[in-house]
């Protein structure tokens, strides 16, 4: 042995992972816990002995995907970045997840890395890239404001002539030219500092006016699939605002697709119960239960640009400038809510998530 060797102290392997500050479980070949250090106890919430012995997904909610996963013997790998799981009761979070063999017993080693905290993801990179949207917005503002208003015009002229069948088109072009005039006017704001003027709002009316101006494309073969919570309360949020972020999403979507013959967009909203955010503001966690959610069975996006997806003139198109996805996020932060993306099997899947309008708010809009 070397002098070198001799000096380096030897270490207690067992008291080293328990210490380790990431947490780690080991699992059998079908997912049983058979070892959980401090860290994944602090992480989950629940104690040692109440994991060990336990399916994994038993104690941590997960997707479908990563259950059967990790329910094969033969999945010995594994990684997802930002998965959603649910640990200590109902609490929602969001994880860097990897998976790795361990020894030749089909044992596995599952690490989970909290991803980016929901503040910083509303106060930093997003708020960021939000400004930055807003103020290229804002120098565009005048230079499309004027072809708007002679498209208008034209639209107008062409309804006094049409039938009833072409009256529908004209009046959708009408009602996005006023839209995206609105969105500019709010835009314009944003560059200032001002809010958004957010109020309760029916979320499948944007989500219609969105679909309509989507299909009038003809975008030739993308399928529209919709899976819509019919009991979903009033958002609180800005009508013309979702419009925005749902073609900016979907459009995302069906250009990823490429052209791909089965290719499918998927539109689905639901009532997330106990997911909420802290933004720093003195006012504590807010809830965000209302989910909005674009998802399209394309190649994805790609893993060098994933982290920084929400940053202005981050773009894979050609064409493209890259302030789409900022706009989005943008808009969320500023309607109180928050935007995430995900790699989900598949499935490469955008979710938003808003407040729901305040149940006084809600009786007083139904009363009248």
């Amino acid at each position: 042995m070397s002098a070198l060797t001799s000096s380096i102290p030897s270490f207690d392997h067992d008291e080293l992972i328990q210490s380790h500050p990431v947490a780690t479980l080991l699992l059998d070949k079908g997912g049983v816990v058979l070892f959980v250090n401090a860290a994944a106890e602090q992480l989950c919430n629940v104690s040692r002995a109440t994991m060990v012995g336990r399916v994994v997904y038993d104690v941590i909610g997960m997707d479908r995907s990563y259950r059967q996963r990790m329910n094969d013997p033969a999945t010995s790998a594994l990684f997802a970045h930002r998965a959603e799981i649910s640990v200590g009761g109902r609490r929602a979070i969001f994880v860097d997840m990897q998976m790795v063999p361990y020894g030749h017993g089909g044992h596995r080693i599952l690490a989970l890395l909290p991803s980016q905290s929901e503040a910083e993801l509303m106060g930093g990179a997003i708020g960021r890239s939000g400004r930055a949207a807003g103020a290229a917005a804002s120098m565009l503002a005048h230079e499309i404001k004027n072809p708007l208003a002679g498209i208008k015009g034209a639209a107008q002229l062409l309804a006094r002539k049409t039938d009833t069948s072409g009256e529908r088109f004209t009046t959708l072009i009408c009602a996005e030219v006023d839209r995206i005039t609105t969105l500019i006017d709010q835009m314009e704001h944003f560059s200032r500092g001002q809010p958004i003027v957010c109020s309760p709002i029916n979320l499948y009316q944007p989500i219609h006016q969105a679909m309509e101006a989507l299909r009038a494309r003809q975008l030739p073969d993308i399928r529209f699939a919709e899976d819509f919570d019919p009991s979903l309360p009033l958002v609180l949020g800005n009508h013309d605002a979702m419009v925005q972020i749902l073609l900016n999403l979907v459009t995302n979507g069906c250009e990823a697709l490429g052209g791909q013959h089965d290719g499918v967009v998927r539109i689905a909203t639901a009532y997330r119960h106990g997911l909420s955010i802290d933004n720093d503001d003195g006012r504590g966690r807010i809830a965000l239960p209302i989910e909005l959610s674009v998802s399209d069975n394309g190649p994805g996006v790609p893993a060098d640009i994933r982290g920084d997806l929400f940053d202005p003139f981050v773009t894979t198109k050609r064409e493209g400038r890259g302030l789409g996805l900022a706009l989005v996020a943008k808009l969320a932060r500023d309607m109180g809510g928050t935007v995430q993306h995900m790699r989900d099997g598949d499935w490469t899947r955008f979710r938003v998530h808003l407040p729901a309008a305040p149940v006084a708010a809600r009786k007083g809009r139904a009363e009248r």
